[in-house]
């Protein structure tokens, strides 16, 4: 039950961090008008200011699933092994990457699954303000 609980842990607190992600977003925007305002650059924010960022997250997303898959955590998340595994000749910094990118998968499809909830009227009173 340990080994479920905190996989799940894991993805739930991942999703919540999606869910509030606009609050990061914003206050990156408000740095980065600032900072536009002091270098009297030009007012109009071009619209590769916000692709890229979601370019970043999809492919970050990308990554996360096939970490997901390759993992197989939905093995532990539904109790369906006793123990995890681990391969201690793995590179720390893989294992490392390979969770954070998880992490941004739920992030990602969590944020935008706000955003969609949002334009299509179906969010709560709560997610709708700004």
């Amino acid at each position: 039950m340990h080994m479920a609980a905190s996989h799940w842990g894991f993805v739930l607190m991942a999703i919540h961090l999606g869910m509030h992600w606009g609050i990061f977003t914003s206050m990156a925007e408000k740095t980065e008008e600032k900072t536009r305002k002091t270098k009297m650059k030009m007012k109009n924010s071009s619209p590769a200011g916000r692709i890229i960022p979601m370019l970043l997250g999809a492919v970050i997303a990308v990554y996360g699933l096939t970490a997901f898959i390759r993992r197989d955590m939905l093995t532990y998340m539904f109790l369906q092994s006793e123990f995890v595994f681990l391969d201690y000749g793995e590179p720390v910094l893989l294992f490392y990457t390979d969770y954070l990118a998880m992490m941004g998968l739920f992030i990602f499809g969590a944020h935008y699954g706000v955003i969609l909830l949002r334009r299509t009227g179906q969010g709560s009173r709560q997610t709708k303000r700004k």
